[in-house]
């Protein structure tokens, strides 16, 4: 029974507050505890996360709060998914939410190459404070951000405990005011930009996750880079060498940089790279703010679109083609095509074509002629007993042969694709389902390795697929041997 339970401090681990519980409750030995807080008593405390809790110690961990509010201020979930997309960044806080084990694989985290054993760190001046302050040390989440190898309010180097992280050893709840000596030595550094990365990436992270946000990360920091030399004028192309040689040399004497590689700069552009480490490296070097960072919006308009606009506003004002391009500093054919409305097209089909013009086509007529063969390529696609392909515009105009993107101006035949239209998702179960069958027709073991050597999907990906790939009919062996994986795979960190 849970007679007395802390009070969290100040950015204090969720970790932290039930050592502090074990060791002011008198418990005999850590496996009494273990038996108030968790469903396993035999499981190893969570140091970054949280386990599954019994009812009355989640009753008493969310005393005056709730519990994704304890996730978002007492763990490290705010390190790992503040930039994942809206979709993902929600599925993570539900999964962990809802205790379950599935939350590891949606979250980004940073892989091991090394095998680097990772422990609980401190700053002693932030400890000899705590316990001036509160009368005893705690853990700091601040202190356990990867890559981050100072204090952020101190500068001064963090020091490993010997309470390790990940790892294999025996469970048990460590207090940090049993495991800091006072006498630590303290070691300020004087690296300027390390200092001020370690504030920034602190304050981004300290701050409330924006659940709700549809914005993404790389296509943020890409409006950022408007009106800078690292992005054309209309905002369409990047200068990646030339961001890459400046971000490089910014970071020179950073020990700590991790985006070594100009298409790990890419990456995060495109939106594959996901870590607040990271990101908030690129986000200072191009001067974003903090609470910008925290608080992503994107420009109403485009840059390409405000570039356009001036061209035809200086036109109007009567500015010819060649003056608005030195008062730009443009390229004459650029602007030119620009206002004339032929910016990015091959053929320019006038409205009254003269003789010997090209002439408009009859694009009704030519709807009319391909509906019944694109309804054929569509049902033989889908009928298909090969691996399945996602229906879309571009695949029926390379199988029939019709010049690239020319269905777009046949409606009846559009109309016949988004009818078939299905989600990345629903995609990935439909070949998710047919390599299950090819692996069980060959009496080869159902996983998810076997699985992802012939589909190439990410566990990720895959197990956001789940709803998609029950809402298929299928034969009940096979039916029984997703479920079962399913509940492993959710299982299984």
């Amino acid at each position: 029974m849970i007679l007395y339970f802390p009070k969290a401090y100040p950015d204090e681990l969720l970790y932290s507050q039930l050592a502090r519980y074990y060791i002011k409750s008198g418990y005999t030995a850590y496996r009494f505890a273990a038996e108030a807080l968790y469903k396993n008593k035999t499981i190893k405390p969570n140091i970054e996360f949280i386990n599954a809790f019994t009812e009355e110690a989640l009753q008493a961990i969310t005393n005056g709060t709730t519990f994704e509010e304890v996730i978002l201020t007492h763990t490290m979930f705010p390190y790992y998914a503040r930039f994942l997309n809206c979709e993902w960044r929600n599925q993570a806080l539900k999964a962990v939410s809802e205790m379950r084990n599935d939350y590891y694989n949606l979250l980004c985290f940073p892989k091991n190459k090394n095998a680097v054993i990772r422990y609980l760190r401190y700053c002693p001046v932030c400890a000899k404070a705590d316990r001036q302050q509160y009368g005893e040390a705690y853990w700091h989440r601040q202190h356990q951000m990867i890559n981050v190898d100072i204090c952020p309010l101190h500068y001064c180097r963090l020091i490993n405990s010997e309470i390790p992280i990940n790892s294999q050893a025996s469970p048990s709840l460590i207090t940090a005011e049993e495991s800091i000596r006072d006498d630590a030595e303290i070691v300020i550094s004087d690296n300027e930009i390390e200092c001020k990365l370690a504030q920034y990436i602190a304050v981004v992270f300290s701050s409330p996750v924006d659940m709700i946000s549809t914005a993404r990360i790389g296509d943020y920091l890409h409006s950022k880079m408007a009106n800078t030399k690292y992005l054309s004028l209309r905002g369409q192309q990047r200068n990646i060498t030339a961001l890459f040689t400046d971000y490089s040399a910014y970071y020179k004497n950073l020990l700590n940089n991790t985006l070594f590689e100009q298409w790990q700069l890419q990456k995060i552009f495109t939106n594959d790279r996901f870590g607040t480490y990271e990101i908030c490296l690129l986000a200072m070097f191009l001067n974003i703010f903090p609470d910008e960072l925290i608080h992503m919006e994107l420009p109403r308009k485009r840059q390409q679109d405000i570039f356009d606009t001036e061209i035809k506003r200086l036109h109007k004002q009567g500015l010819n083609y060649a003056e608005i391009a030195r008062c730009l500093n443009a390229s004459y054919d650029v602007v030119k095509s620009i206002g004339e409305g032929r910016y990015g097209k091959y053929h320019y089909l006038s409205e009254n074509p003269q003789k010997g013009g090209a002439k408009k086509k009859d694009w009704e007529s030519i709807d009319a002629e391909r509906l019944s063969t694109v309804i054929n390529c569509i049902k033989e696609l889908q009928n298909s007993d090969k691996r399945p392909i996602k229906i879309s515009v571009g695949l029926i105009e390379r199988l029939l042969g019709y010049p690239k993107k020319s269905l777009y101006n046949c409606p009846k035949c559009m109309a016949a694709i988004q009818k078939n239209y299905e989600s990345q998702e629903e995609y990935w179960a439909r070949e998710i389902i047919w390599a299950a069958n090819q692996i069980t027709s060959q009496n080869i073991p159902l996983t998810f390795t076997n699985i992802q050597k012939i589909t190439n999907i990410r566990k990720r990906n895959l197990i956001v697929c789940f709803p998609y790939i029950k809402q298929y009919s299928l034969s009940t062996p096979l039916e029984n041997a997703l479920y079962s994986w399913e509940r492993n795979m959710l299982q299984a960190k």
